[in-house]
């Protein structure tokens, strides 16, 4: 957004912050802004009086002798140049209604530490206050892909246009046009379309006296703390990456004392996402916790080896143990120094998942913390308990013990009368030309469809999930994808034929969770049941039942008949 007025007498567009730990007083407002910046800029204050809540005003200007370009325009051209470089920054501080405010004017971002900002405030404002048909643009990132994606639509458009609909999203920002006439920009009659976007900050056009600038701060607040985010966008507050660096170090303490008890930290072994072409190449697994150590090497990744040598580690010693020791996968199970595949840091390796004592939640993805919304986990709880059912429509048997999901399919084609195994008989489509879609892994004796994975950890079930939704409107949209998956069942199973027009009425997600006797809320990962609920309101949009059971293993299932 520009930084000129909106509207020459009503607003003008500013970013506003909110900070938190900060008494509401003009001598605290001013201690939060670090010494040395206000030596570097020359600052000036004024306490301004008029506003009739405490406030301050500081200016001035960050000033260099030489500007950053000039060293390589001068070596290009030998002409020898040294233009200096000004940077104006202001602020204005002011408490409302007991909470400390700060709008910035040019460089007066700077001015503020990050540790004192709410890093919410702009996102809660937004999920409330826009248009959910007019979103313009989007900052996001997806875990355990340390990627993030910058989404624009200058027209604006629904969000799932922008590919944030898919419940996995880290949403650091959001712009869209505003939908709150409570402001002083909506009364002040212009009749242009106006933007706000979210992140931190809070940036839209403000009032441009005190007394409104007050009255929108007002606005804002009581919106962002009485009303409920809009239906459409409620997921961008489910999950948020925690960037204050004094909550990090808490949780890093927490998590080290968890690590320590038997059972204290509830931890998931995961493949980070840069590792998925490679694992099937993998028929080692080497773990080290230090250069000097000797390299534990398994079959597979052993998270008990990782949480049981962990545990040993002194206290303040087990998280930076985590954080420092290396996984290596090997092409060759006696893992050669020439065999190796590639080398991780074992923090990517583990999810691990903390519930502290004042009931929020934090779990550690990518090395890297996120907390879930309270209120948003305890409705997805009830949405996944619901969807795990424990009288399935289909009778699946137990994982044969060292069988991967082909035979495993395989098994249950040649096992359990009316199952056709479709694992990996894509079909193509006009929209699916070079790779095709695979329509599920098993089609029931019902007709339903059933996606089936071996887990463990939130990626490779949120693939399946996301696989589900494609393959039911590769079939509800396309009708090149229903003839070939009718002519792919006849041809493999012999003969069976679907209905004219087949549709699916239900998606069955069939799950084998390693490292736990059964699926369940407790078990299931996450963000892996963020994933599901998206995945299940959509197909249910499609007017498709959604159905998730647990397979278990061979090796549990002779555990319960002996315990019988």
């Amino acid at each position: 957004m520009a930084d000129q007025n909106d509207d020459q007498t009503a607003t003008f567009n500013r970013t506003l912050y909110r900070l938190i730990g900060v008494e509401p007083t003009v001598e605290a407002m001013l201690d939060c802004v670090p010494a040395e910046k206000l030596d570097e800029m020359g600052a000036e204050l004024r306490v301004l009086d008029d506003f009739g809540v405490p406030a301050l005003a500081l200016r001035g200007s960050f000033s260099k002798d030489e500007s950053g370009w000039c060293a390589g325009f001068s070596r290009l051209t030998g002409w020898e140049v040294r233009e200096p470089s000004r940077r104006g920054a202001a602020l204005i501080m002011l408490a409302v209604d007991g909470q400390v405010y700060v709008l910035t004017f040019g460089d007066g971002f700077r001015l503020v530490p990050g540790a004192f900002k709410d890093r919410r405030f702009g996102l809660r404002f937004v999920v409330r206050g826009v248009d959910p048909g007019d979103i313009r643009a989007a900052v996001a990132r997806t875990p355990g892909q340390g990627r993030t994606d910058i989404s624009m639509l200058p027209g604006g458009a629904p969000i799932g246009r922008l590919g944030l609909d898919t419940y996995t999203k880290l949403v650091d920002r959001l712009t869209g046009r505003l939908n709150r006439p409570e402001l002083t920009v909506e009364q002040s009659g212009a009749g242009r379309v106006r933007s706000v976007e979210g992140g931190s900050g809070l940036r839209l056009p403000y009032g441009a006296d005190p007394a409104t600038l007050i009255s929108d701060i007002r606005t804002i607040a009581r919106v962002s703390r009485e009303e409920l985010p809009l239906p459409e966008l409620e997921f961008v507050e489910s999950v948020m990456s925690v960037q204050d660096q004094e909550t990090i170090a808490s949780l890093n303490l927490e998590l080290d004392h968890a690590l320590g008890t038997l059972g204290g930290a509830r931890a998931t072994a995961t493949v980070p996402t840069d590792c998925l072409e490679d694992i099937g190449e993998v028929r080692a697994v080497g773990v080290r916790f230090g250069p000097g150590e000797e390299q534990h090497i398994s079959d597979a990744f052993d998270l008990d080896y990782v949480l049981g040598r962990l545990r040993f580690h002194r206290p303040g010693h087990r998280f930076p143990a985590l954080d420092d020791g290396r996984v290596t996968l090997y092409s060759d199970s006696r893992a050669r120094p020439g065999d190796v595949i590639r080398t991780d840091p074992l923090a990517l390796w583990v999810e691990a998942d903390l519930l502290l004592a004042d009931g929020r939640r934090y779990v550690l993805v990518d090395a890297r913390w996120h907390e879930f919304d309270q209120a948003y986990l305890d409705g997805l709880a009830a949405t996944t308990r619901r969807l795990i059912t424990t009288t399935p429509s289909v009778d699946l048997p137990p994982w044969r013990d060292g069988v991967d999901e082909r035979t495993y399919n395989d098994d249950v084609q040649r096992d359990c009368p009316g199952f056709v195994c479709l694992d990996r008989k894509n079909i193509r489509t006009p929209l699916h030309r070079k790779n095709g879609v695979e329509v599920c892994d098993l089609l029931a004796p019902d007709d339903s469809l059933v996606m089936v994975k071996r887990a463990s950890g939130s990626d490779a079930l949120s693939h399946l999930f996301s696989q589900g939704v494609v393959a039911v409107d590769a079939l509800l949209n396309q009708p090149e994808a229903r003839a070939g998956f009718a002519a792919k069942v006849e041809e493999l199973s012999g003969g069976r034929r679907l209905p004219e027009g087949f549709l699916p009425r239900r998606v069955v997600f069939a799950i084998l969770l390693k490292g736990h006797d059964r699926l369940t809320v407790d078990t299931l990962y996450p963000f892996a049941q963020v994933a599901l609920a998206h995945a299940a309101r959509t197909l249910r949009s499609y007017g498709v039942e959604v159905e998730v059971v647990g397979i278990t293993s061979e090796r549990d299932e002779e555990r319960g008949r002996r315990a019988a």
